[in-house]
């Protein structure tokens, strides 16, 4: 990555702690640790024709000294060319997802997830794994509604998709394939026995769990 790309992205730092102090202001629970990735990770799909599916964001469950970690991953790309409306709604979203996480590791449990073949069923597979925004933003707030808006159904975002392609894959910058459905979780028992997660997502959780 040469430097005027770094320098680009180390002068979004300030909005991307702003919204994730905005995320927290609105929920009342802590924003994960979260990194640029100048790596760009597109997914492959033999079945969708060869297309590519580009991967924006993840949240991903490290191993840390014997204990789990939960990290909000954002691609360099995603950085550099989405609009800060659809910045601040990826990074909420991925929130959802390192909540879902949480509610799961902290009740101690291990699922077995089907591979999805297709991108259809990667994005189905997406829309399950977070918490419903509802549960967790004011229901009238725009982020709520944006992310409501934007994530039913799927995410997609083809401007975001062309810019990608043109200013980041053509341009041969750092771009990594992973085969359609290996963006999933792997965490040891032995791990999530010993880890303990942010006691007011737990607690905010076991609220939620407990008025359905």
């Amino acid at each position: 990555m040469n430097e005027q790309v770094k320098k680009r992205i180390v002068a979004k730092k300030s909005f991307l702690q702003s919204t994730a102090s905005e995320i927290e202001k609105l929920s009342g629970i802590s924003y994960p640790a979260f990194y640029v990735e100048p790596t760009l990770f597109v997914s492959t799909s033999p079945d969708d024709g060869g297309e590519i599916g580009i991967l924006y964001a993840r949240t991903i469950p490290i191993e840390v000294n014997g204990k789990i970690s939960i990290l909000v991953q954002l691609s360099a790309p995603l950085v550099l060319y989405a609009t800060k409306s659809t910045l601040r709604t990826v990074m909420a979203h991925e929130f959802l997802h390192y909540l879902e996480l949480v509610r799961r590791f902290s009740r101690r449990e291990l699922l077995s997830e089907i591979s999805p073949e297709t991108f259809f069923e990667e994005e189905h597979e997406d829309a399950t794994r977070v918490v419903d925004p509802s549960q967790i933003f004011p229901r009238r707030s725009r982020l709520a509604k944006d992310l409501q808006r934007n994530f039913d159904g799927g995410y997609s975002n083809e401007k975001l998709n062309e810019k990608c392609r043109k200013l980041w894959i053509e341009r041969g910058l750092p771009t990594q394939k992973l085969p359609m459905g290996s963006n999933q979780v792997r965490v040891s028992v032995d791990s999530l026995a010993r880890s303990s997660f942010d006691h007011e997502a737990v607690k905010l959780l076991k609220k939620i769990d407990s008025s359905m």
